[in-house]
């Protein structure tokens, strides 16, 4: 993927994200040798084995397009005016419900668009085509099938969560990089990621760059940009706070505070509440904010936990989602995931 660098930045983010990348004549700026972009100076560095959180890149449920929407609006964005003709939505809805159908956090693709293509912070429509650099080696150009925003924000969300199901799996990713294993990046750097979400960005962006704490190129954004905007972001706006609520296995996400799942292990509905699941029961609780049951499927005959796919025709697949809805998953058949990310479970024709 293109490595695009955060610039733009209004001076009220400044004391949070760009600062010094090192020691260096303020009359000689440091420019990406990849992209040929004024790399910004950074405050803060990051672990490079530790890059963000895996629930900073599975979160972000209870943020909504209208958040985004302001958000955009906030940062001058050009994407706050702007209206993708493929899908007919707006880029801040195109945010939130491509991340979401892959079950990946719509903060992170902010941060991750600001990486690619500068287009958070600038005005312009430059870069609109390849906003995620998602399908865009740095050798070539973008592959046609995933030119334009919307596309864009699809192929990087599906990508994250491809990589996320692999190590969730214990399989390393597509390009080798797993928990607990050292690699190296092309900086060149030796990193052992320590959790999901840093292998997944090395997966994604395999440069360690100029914002990481340890080796990278100062030429370079690569991954550690990623957590220093994630991190900008995530303290530029005040974001709902409820997707601090309970991870769910059997919706593989983070589930906000009095949420009830109904648990694919024994049908047992438990609710968060202060961050932890109850004991559950057999009848569900009178007070949820948001419920995952079981789908009833006409086509098997009963019941099936939240995320479950199943081909209802020769064409059509559905997902179960959340109040017990099912959810069109046109590509669940051959990728595995749905609306709701990957299917827990996948019953074919």
């Amino acid at each position: 993927m293109k490595l695009r660098m955060c610039v733009l930045l209004v001076p009220a983010l400044l004391a949070a994200g760009c600062g010094p990348l090192e020691e260096q004549d303020a009359a000689a700026p440091v420019v990406d040798e990849l992209t040929g972009q004024v790399l910004q100076e950074a405050t803060t560095k990051y672990d490079m084995h530790r890059l963000l959180e895996d629930s900073d890149v599975t979160g972000g449920l209870a943020i909504t397009p209208a958040q985004v929407q302001q958000f955009l609006q906030q940062q001058g964005s050009y994407l706050a005016g702007y209206t993708d003709p493929f899908y007919g939505k707006t880029a801040a809805t195109l945010i939130v419900e491509r991340s979401r159908a892959s079950n990946i956090n719509p903060l992170y693709m902010l941060a991750r668009i600001q990486g690619e293509s500068s287009l958070i912070q600038s005005g312009t429509s430059n870069n609109l085509s390849k906003a995620t650099g998602c399908g865009c080696p740095d050798s070539s150009g973008c592959d046609a099938q995933y030119v334009g925003f919307g596309k864009q924000v699809e192929c990087a969300a599906k990508k994250m969560r491809g990589y996320l199901t692999d190590l969730e799996a214990g399989r390393p990713t597509i390009s080798g990089w797993k928990v607990g294993v050292t690699k190296a990046t092309l900086d060149p750097c030796s990193v052992k990621p320590v959790n999901m979400a840093t292998a997944a960005l090395y997966t994604y962006t395999p440069w360690v760059g100029a914002y990481a704490t340890q080796c990278g190129r100062t030429t370079v954004g690569g991954s550690s940009l990623m957590a220093s905007i994630y991190n900008r972001y995530k303290t530029a706006y005040a974001w709902p706070s409820s997707d601090a609520g309970c991870y769910s296995g059997t919706v593989d996400a983070t589930v906000p505070e009095a949420s009830c799942v109904q648990s694919s292990s024994d049908a047992i509905w438990r609710q968060c509440l202060s961050g932890t699941f109850t004991a559950g029961s057999t009848v569900k609780p009178s007070n949820c904010s948001v419920s995952f049951p079981y789908c009833q499927s006409t086509r098997l005959g009963r019941g099936v936990p939240t995320r479950t796919c199943v081909q209802t025709s020769s064409t059509a697949w559905q997902q179960c989602g959340a109040e017990g809805v099912w959810r069109s998953a046109p590509g669940a058949g051959t990728t595995g995931v749905g609306p709701m990310g990957a299917c827990y479970a996948v019953y074919a024709l």
